[in-house]
C-alpha cells in the first residue's frame, strides 16, 4: 500500500499525460504529488500508527523519555522518507521530457516539503480514532478523497481561475503550486497557495501530538 500502489498510480498517470497531452506537465506533477502524499504519507502513516499502537510498541517508546513529538516523527519518518522518495523518482520521470520549459524549484520544493509534513500530521490525527489498521482504509477515506477530489478540481481550472478558497483544499495548493513552479502562464497567487498549504501543516502538528491516543483502542 505505501509503496507499490503510489508507484504504479503515478506511473499511470504519466503514462496517460503522456498518451493524451491534455494536463500538461504542470497538472501532472500536481496530480502525482497529491496522488503520493495522500497514499503513502497519510493512508500509509496511519495504518502504521495504528498497528504500532495496537502493538503496545507505542506505549513502550514513552517510557524511553522521548518527547511525544519525537516518538510521532519518529515513527512515521519512513512514511515521510518514501513519499519524498516516491516523489523524486516521478518527478525526475515528468521532468526529463522535451519541451517542458524551465522549471522554477522553490515551489515545487515546497509543495512537497509543505503537503508530506501535512499529510503526516493528518494520519496522526486520523490514527487516534483508527482502533485498528484494518479500519484505516475507512477512517482515511474522506480526507484522502478530499485530497483527490481538490487536485482533479484545481487541474480541470484555469490556472488565472483557481480561488483562494479552493487553494484551502489541500490538493488544490499544491496543484497550483506545481503550475507555478512550471510558470504556467495565469498561475498566479504563489503566496496563498503556499500559506494556505503550510499554515495548516504548522498547526496540524501541535494538535495531533495533543490528541492522539497512546493506549490500544477497543
Amino acid at each position: 500500500m505505501g509503496a507499490v500502489l503510489p508507484t504504479a498510480l503515478g506511473l499511470l498517470i504519466l503514462w496517460a499525460e503522456a498518451d493524451t497531452g491534455r494536463a500538461g506537465p504542470d497538472a501532472t506533477a500536481g496530480l502525482l504529488l497529491v496522488t503520493v502524499i495522500t497514499l503513502t504519507g497519510y493512508v500509509s502513516g496511519t495504518t502504521t500508527l495504528a498497528a504500532r499502537r495496537r502493538q503496545s510498541v507505542l506505549r513502550r517508546l514513552r517510557t524511553s523519555g522521548a518527547s511525544d513529538a519525537a516518538i510521532l516523527a519518529g515513527t512515521l519518518a519512513p512514511s515521510a522518507a518514501l513519499t519524498v522518495a516516491q516523489t523524486a523518482l516521478l518527478l525526475g520521470i515528468t521532468a526529463s521530457g522535451e519541451g517542458l520549459g524551465p522549471v522554477t524549484p522553490g515551489p515545487l520544493l515546497l509543495a512537497v516539503v509543505g503537503g508530506t509534513v501535512l499529510g503526516c500530521a493528518l494520519a496522526a490525527l486520523t490514527a487516534a480514532f483508527t482502533s485498528a489498521p484494518e479500519l484505516a482504509q475507512l477512517t482515511t477515506s474522506p480526507i484522502a478523497l478530499a485530497w483527490l477530489g481538490s487536485a482533479l478540481w484545481a487541474a480541470r481550472t484555469p490556472p488565472d481561475q483557481v480561488p483562494t478558497l479552493m487553494l484551502a483544499l489541500p490538493g488544490a495548493a499544491v496543484t497550483q503550486l506545481s503550475r507555478i513552479a512550471w510558470q504556467i502562464p495565469g498561475a498566479a497567487g504563489l503566496l496563498p497557495a503556499i500559506a494556505l498549504l503550510t499554515l495548516p501543516a504548522l498547526a496540524a502538528v501541535p494538535i495531533a501530538t495533543r490528541l492522539f491516543r497512546w493506549d490500544p483502542r477497543q
